[in-house]
């Protein structure tokens, strides 16, 4: 019997879109993380998230977005926000049914991009773990 993947538990490709929609929902409703969406088209944002996490999760797809360090370049990205960002990711986790070890396994392959998006190169550090 095959093991599944995060992806698989997510819910496939569908269950990664509605967890992009769902987050992306919480961060454009944060008044300190919403500015940087502004001018984003987010339909292609939405698009290339949705690449980037099945690509995480052990899903299907690869990522074909630019580095993350270079999209995310000069942008004013501190690890605050990043910790913002952090937290609406965990909240739309554990909105979903996934179990805590899950929550913290996909916290752990997106957080490991960290030191690559916040400019004062301090990664998430403790206090972000998953449950």
């Amino acid at each position: 019997m095959q093991t599944q993947t995060l992806y698989d538990r997510v819910g496939g490709q569908a269950g990664v879109t509605r967890l992009i929609g769902s987050f992306y929902q919480r961060l454009l409703a944060d008044a300190q993380l919403s500015p940087f969406f502004a001018t984003i088209p987010m339909e292609k944002l939405q698009r290339m998230q949705v690449e980037f996490f099945t690509a995480a999760l052990g899903g299907p797809l690869q990522y074909s977005g630019r580095p993350l360090a270079h999209v995310h370049h000069g942008r004013g990205i501190t690890k605050t926000h990043l910790r913002r960002f952090t937290e609406h990711l965990l909240a739309t986790l554990e909105s979903i049914p996934l179990s805590q070890q899950d929550i913290q396994s996909i916290y752990n392959r997106i957080a490991v991009e960290a030191d690559e998006i916040a400019e004062d190169a301090e990664g998430l550090g403790s206090g972000c773990e998953a449950g």
